[in-house]
């Protein structure tokens, strides 16, 4: 299991040991409840291949990611979210339960790095609910979106 907080800052490696970039955000799909790719910072600041598809990864280590392909990058598709930056991020979104009572807001997800599915959510409900009380994690398979700011918990 992995979060976002953890791969945030990791190296891209190829098999050669060149550096390719490094890790500034992750792709989503809300519809299907999964990662779909980590989005990567690197030197093509104006190519529009920025997503390293989970499935080319060929090994992670603590510290770094490595992949076999030269070029591993592809474009992010049409469907995928940014969950750190963009229009549709999803970090810094409030989450509602059915009811209308504000459970908190999205600080971290949690996936596994295989597959891409999101297991749970980091919620905050502010500094010091946090530190009287720690962060909440809720484990869900989906989020109905409300609107552009605001996600109902299923």
């Amino acid at each position: 299991m992995r979060t976002f907080k953890k791969v945030k800052g990791a190296p891209i490696l190829n098999g050669n040991n060149h550096q390719l970039g490094v890790i500034t955000d992750l792709t989503y799909c809300l519809k299907e409840g999964r990662i779909t790719g980590y989005w990567v910072q690197n030197r093509r600041w104006w190519s529009k291949e920025h997503v390293l598809p989970l499935s080319v990864v060929a090994s992670k280590d603590k510290h770094c990611f490595i992949v076999t392909e030269n070029h591993p990058f592809v474009a992010k598709k049409h469907s995928d979210s940014r969950f750190l930056h963009g229009k549709h991020r999803l970090i810094g979104r409030a989450v509602n339960q059915k009811d209308g009572e504000m459970i908190g807001i999205v600080e971290d997800v949690y996936f596994l790095p295989d597959s891409g599915k999101i297991l749970g959510y980091e919620l905050t409900e502010g500094l010091f609910e946090d530190l009287k009380q720690g962060f909440k994690v809720v484990k869900t398979k989906h989020f109905a979106v409300e609107d552009n700011q605001t996600l109902l918990l299923d």
